[in-house]
């Protein structure tokens, strides 16, 4: 009776054993699985992104090499396509100097990720001020794709503040940035590449 007895108990804990290790097993499996995926949701995030910053986001300005104003007047001359109308009091540095002013300008309200929490409504005011001085300080001095430049980014300050929507003005960022690469060397690590500017370049200059 007592040896029926302890090989029921044997017989119970190795069950008892039995079932723990299955468990155990189990446990491990579904740590496998949950691991392998959560690797997999990163990688394939990974690729993603670097997909889509491949296609649609910037290239790398250490590729660009901005022409000398000798190499822009000679292109200008045998494409017969001007970029500059340059007077006395506004010679072709200054209008230069102003694209460069107003990309710094943008670069201080939207650089360094600030456009995420830009206001429209606060900075009305500010804009139409930018506006004005885009118009009426750089819009007559130029022409060509240079001229289309600036129309595309005083039509996208115009759909920003009637949209409430600083997207737009996150492409007017990227027009000016291009510019300031594309016609005064400025230094940057990407190029945007949406200027009608820099594709004239490209097929003017640097043929």
């Amino acid at each position: 009776m007592e040896n029926a007895d302890l090989d029921r108990t044997n017989n119970a804990g190795q069950g008892q054993e039995m079932q723990l290790q299955e468990k155990k097993r189990r446990s491990e499996k579904s740590k496998t699985i949950i691991l392998t995926l959560v690797l997999s949701f990163f990688i394939i995030g990974g690729l993603g992104t670097w997909g889509y910053y491949s296609l649609f986001g910037p290239n790398s300005a250490a590729s660009i090499d901005a022409p000398s104003d000798e190499e822009l007047t000679e292109a200008e001359k045998s494409s017969g396509t001007a970029l500059f109308k340059p007077t006395i009091e506004v010679p072709k540095t200054e209008i230069q100097r102003r694209i460069n002013v107003i990309h710094e300008f943008w670069n201080s309200e939207l650089g360094y990720d600030k456009w995420s929490k830009y206001n429209i409504d606060t900075h009305t005011p500010v804009l139409k001020d930018i506006e004005i001085d885009i118009r009426n300080k750089i819009l007559p001095y130029v022409a060509g794709p240079l001229k289309v430049d600036i129309e595309n980014a005083l039509s996208k300050i115009a759909k920003s503040m009637s949209s409430e929507s600083v997207e737009p003005l996150k492409g007017v960022h990227r027009i000016f940035h291009d510019l300031d690469i594309s016609l005064n060397g400025y230094k940057a690590s990407d190029y945007w590449d949406v200027t009608e500017t820099g594709k004239w370049i490209k097929e003017e200059v640097k043929e």
